[in-house]
């Protein structure tokens, strides 16, 4: 990697470990005698760009990793926006979620209880972006009625 490349990406980790700070402190505060997430994103804020400033590309990553953890395992589909949005990167935390849900669609049909919930997910958050694909849309609510007509 060039000295170019490596700066490059050191941007980038830095850029999207700030954004993710300030998404997780928007979206998940927590507040104890002990402990105050506000603080702790603040301090971790600073121990970002000094790993930026000392060139720690791996630890930078790692910590994307690690943060980003929540948004990938609770499926928030709102936080590739918001770090699209603050930064310019494309980041995908939830391509199983996409390819399952491209799976039911592929089908034409809801399965199970589990392709419910995530076909809902799916419209949910479609339903409150400004640009939506209204065909889509009506795609899956079709889904979910049929879904739901087959349980009754």
């Amino acid at each position: 990697m060039t000295n170019l490349d490596k700066l490059t990406e050191l941007e980038k980790y830095r850029d999207l470990n700030l954004a993710t700070l300030d998404y997780l402190s928007e979206t998940m505060t927590i507040a104890t005698d002990n402990f105050n997430s506000s603080q702790h994103y603040q301090k971790l804020k600073i121990e970002v760009n000094e790993s930026f400033t000392k060139g720690r590309l791996s630890k930078l990553k790692q910590w994307f990793r690690d943060l980003t953890e929540m948004p990938r395992e609770t499926e928030d589909l709102k936080f590739s926006d918001f770090i699209r949005e603050r930064t310019g990167h494309n980041v995908n935390l939830n391509e199983r979620f996409e390819k399952r849900i491209s799976k039911i669609l592929d089908q034409g049909k809801i399965k199970t209880v589990n392709d419910y919930r995530d076909v809902m997910t799916k419209v949910d958050y479609l339903t409150q972006k400004e640009s939506t694909d209204q065909t889509l849309i009506d795609q899956m609510n079709s889904l979910l009625i049929d879904f739901e007509n087959k349980k009754k």
